[in-house]
């Protein structure tokens, strides 16, 4: 509806860029120019006019949002099947719910904005600069933050998994999208920073369904070899712990300077019980070498001391007056 030109009041300029709220403003603004009960009524249906319009404007908003909305619920529900067949981490799947429900609520509501009039592109420029100020303030908290997602996506380890990462070995009790905590078999929790266990090396001690144990222990050179290997795989039989294939094995790793190095190797049947297997294994091959007569050497030092012949004449000291005389 056009509105007629009347006197003492001031025509919106009709720009085609000029949004509801703008109109609503200036006729809100032109109150002050009513000079008659006629421009009043003109007033009041030119006012009428644009709420009526901004109210049109704030219906397609909402039912743009609302089918944002919508769009998110059926994308989560999609994705909720495929997160539980993948097996990813529960930090994981929050995230990604997190990262899709903003993802999508949020281009609604710039879709929305616009609907209404706002400059979005304004509104996404300054956001895209605060982004960036922030990543430079943060960028360890970001480093971090990415590093989180790459574990909880390639999946290294996994909660109750047994590690070795940034120097410490323990249990991984729980992943963020920061940190990770591991138990330390002296009962500390470490917390190591995301960043470090990326760009380091993580021994995984758990990952597979069994694990080669090593037991190292040195016999004398004047030992037996074969009764040694003999005392050793001894040790083994009948031990539900241990697999039978491959089966348990002794060799010689090391010639060393005082002691021919060993290694007893066999399979465990669960990785979690690597630490007290060796343990209880190391002290049964103490105990297994001495009952057979076998000498576990320990390292020696044999100290020579010989005089040199000017050292030999100072220790004799001077001769006695007339030595040498007849």
């Amino acid at each position: 509806m056009q509105v007629e030109d009347f006197p003492g009041i001031q025509q919106p300029s009709g720009a085609p860029d000029t949004t509801a709220m703008d109109r609503i403003g200036g006729a809100v603004e032109r109150v002050t120019e009513v000079r008659s009960t006629e421009d009043i009524w003109r007033l009041a249906g030119e006012f009428r006019e644009e709420l009526i319009r901004f109210a049109f404007q704030a219906l397609i908003a909402v039912g743009v949002l609302a089918a944002f909305v919508i769009v998110y619920l059926v994308v989560r529900t999609t994705l909720r099947p495929l997160f539980e067949r993948s097996r990813l981490e529960d930090d994981a799947r929050n995230l990604l719910e997190t990262l899709a429900k903003y993802t999508i609520l949020g281009f609604g509501l710039i879709l929305a904005l616009d609907q209404l009039g706002f400059n979005v592109t304004s509104l996404i420029a300054g956001l895209g600069v605060a982004g960036l100020a922030l990543g430079f303030a943060a960028k360890d908290t970001l480093a971090n933050f990415i590093a989180g997602v790459t574990i909880l996506w390639d999946r290294p380890f996994r909660v109750g998994d047994r590690v070795e990462a940034d120097g410490e070995f323990g249990q991984v009790k729980k992943i963020t999208l920061r940190s990770t905590r591991i138990h330390t078999p002296d009962n500390k929790v470490v917390i190591i920073p995301n960043q470090n266990i990326v760009n380091g090396k993580i021994v995984n001690h758990t990952m597979q369904a069994s694990l080669r144990v090593v037991i190292p222990f040195g016999v004398a050179y004047e030992a037996d070899i074969a009764k040694a290997r003999e005392a050793a795989l001894s040790l083994v039989k009948g031990d539900e712990r241990l697999r039978e294939r491959p089966p348990a094995e002794v060799g010689v790793a090391e010639l060393a300077s005082s002691a021919v190095n060993m290694e007893l190797r066999f399979w465990l049947k669960n990785p979690h019980h690597e630490g007290p297997v060796k343990f209880e294994y190391l002290e049964k091959i103490k105990l297994a070498l001495d009952a057979a007569g076998i000498v576990i050497p320990y390292p020696q030092l044999s100290v020579r001391i010989e005089k040199l012949p000017a050292a030999r004449e100072h220790s004799a000291g001077p001769a006695p007056p007339g030595a040498g005389t007849p």
